[in-house]
């Protein structure tokens, strides 16, 4: 892996966030740095908290190109936010981060501490898949943890593997910890453009089920006909979950045929239909027989 040529081909994709804030007169406050990157077609990523309340947002380019930017879709939950604008830079290719392994080098693009003249690179692995985080009344889940530096201004900024995708979009640091950053899964950004791409908004989609993931030690204490998936415990009444016929006790194997241990694959492969305007398959255990929903 030539890290010099891969930050040198995927810093033309990332640029710099300033974005104004205004009091309640309307006077100019301040303003606040991030970083974001192209995702192709007049759309840049970014973290949603760099963007929120901004009254204004301008990209900037380290050779001094600047346009406005609007955002269009936003998810403060997954601390995800989707820009358009004029401005052009060449698009990072999006990759998944359901592939990553604990190990594995990544690069942290981005603008840290205002540093507008260019990117900033930082090399780790990754430390960990599927972290939770909890930030104020918060909780941020299947996180990608990381020990590649991350300091204020890179949020937003593209976690890039060593073939130059993009695996996740740096959020945030624990302050007063060393070597721990995070970044949220590109798929979840991915599906957020599919759904925009198609409705022209973003709906953050729910099954409206409760979960846990199931184990071999867990499926052997309740005696559970499988040792993967996703054991029911709980579906929310006017649920999708419930129209679908979900009950407590099921033991979801598959979504359209792909196989899901973990919270994340449902999710991501409920949304993946969702945004291309279907609906999931799903394919349960109910009482040792196979039932596709």
């Amino acid at each position: 892996m030539d890290l010099s040529s891969l930050v040198e081909k995927a810093s033309r994709s990332v640029v710099g966030v300033v974005t104004k804030l205004s009091d309640v007169w309307g006077l100019e406050e301040g303003r606040s740095f991030g970083t974001a990157f192209s995702a192709g077609g007049g759309l840049f990523l970014t973290a949603f908290h760099v963007v929120a309340g901004a009254d204004a947002v301008l990209l900037v380019t380290p050779e001094g190109e600047t346009a406005e930017a609007r955002p269009i879709a936003g998810d403060p939950n997954d601390d995800l936010a989707l820009l358009a604008s004029d401005l052009s830079a060449p698009p990072i290719p999006l990759g998944s981060a359901l592939r990553l392994k604990v190990g594995e080098p990544v690069l942290a693009l981005g603008y840290p501490l205002a540093m507008l003249d260019k990117p900033t690179a930082t090399f780790g692995i990754v430390s960990a898949v599927g972290r939770s985080l909890s930030v104020g009344d918060r909780v941020f889940e299947f996180l990608i943890q990381t020990d590649a530096a991350i300091n204020p201004g890179n949020s937003g900024g593209p976690l890039i593997n060593s073939a130059g995708e993009a695996v996740g979009i740096n959020s945030s640091i624990i302050a007063g910890a060393q070597g721990i950053g995070f970044a949220v899964p590109i798929d979840l950004a991915k599906v957020m453009i599919d759904m925009v791409k198609r409705y022209g908004r973003y709906v953050r989609p729910a099954l409206g089920v409760y979960v846990a993931a199931v184990n071999r030690a867990m499926a052997a204490v309740y005696r559970l006909p499988a040792d993967r998936g996703l054991l029911v415990v709980a579906v929310q009444p006017g649920s999708y979950a419930e129209e679908a016929g979900l009950r407590r006790g099921d033991i979801i194997v598959s979504v359209d045929g792909k196989p899901v241990e973990n919270v994340f694959q449902l999710r991501l492969a409920v949304s993946e239909a969702f945004a291309e305007g279907r609906t999931p398959r799903l394919g349960v255990l109910r009482g040792g027989r196979r039932v596709n929903l």
